[in-house]
């Protein structure tokens, strides 16, 4: 599908189509949601499809991950007129940070921080990140919400796939993604029959 059309039915998930494959090698993720940014519905679709399992929780505040985390939780913060607090990478933050250490999708070990003047006992907060493969970056962000006295209303992301981590988010927390059933499949073998369409869609390794 071209970056810029839109189709006439839009379904849940009809942006997916969007989204580009790895085309740089192992060193990456194995596909790159943020193409479908580059198109105002399906950004706007896609944030809908997020929200829609949130419509009767109070939120108080929307988190976003560093760094992609970023885009949708600052979308889906301004569609809800709440006020987003970012989730960084350690060394960024100038101010008094509290840190939790975490394992990547590529199984690097990293730390995240979260400044302490914004999270207070009870404040409900939504967590958003673009995707979640092992889940270990999101169970990190949890636990430095809950360590401050938050309370996760739930997690939104792309997509969530059913590795331990992802299962192990499903089952205890609210949780929102853009994935039809039918493509779950798809999503949890790292491939999309999409990709085919893709004329740029010629590396060896991400067929």
């Amino acid at each position: 599908m071209d970056a810029l059309a839109v189709p006439a039915d839009r379904t849940k998930g009809w942006y997916l189509s969007l989204m580009a494959p790895n085309t740089k090698g192992p060193a990456f993720a194995w596909l790159d949601p943020s193409r479908l940014y580059c198109n105002s519905q399906a950004l706007a679709d896609c944030v809908k499809d997020l929200l829609s399992p949130f419509h009767e929780e109070s939120i108080d505040i929307v988190a976003g991950i560093d760094a992609m985390g970023f885009i949708l939780g600052a979308c889906v913060a301004t569609t809800l007129g709440k006020g987003f607090l970012t989730i960084r990478k350690a060394g960024h933050l100038c101010v008094e940070t509290q840190g939790q250490n975490y394992s990547d999708y590529s199984g690097r070990e990293k730390r995240m921080e979260m400044r302490m003047d914004v999270l207070k006992p009870g404040i409900r907060v939504l967590l958003v990140d673009q995707w979640i493969e092992t889940g270990g970056t999101m169970k990190a962000a949890i636990e430095l919400v809950e360590r401050l006295g938050g309370t996760v209303v739930g997690v939104a992301a792309v997509a969530i796939e059913n590795t331990e981590g992802g299962k192990w988010i499903k089952e205890k927390y609210k949780f929102s993604h853009c994935i039809p059933e039918e493509l779950q499949g798809q999503i949890d073998q790292k491939y999309l029959n999409s990709f085919k369409a893709l004329t740029f869609y010629n590396c060896e390794f991400c067929k």
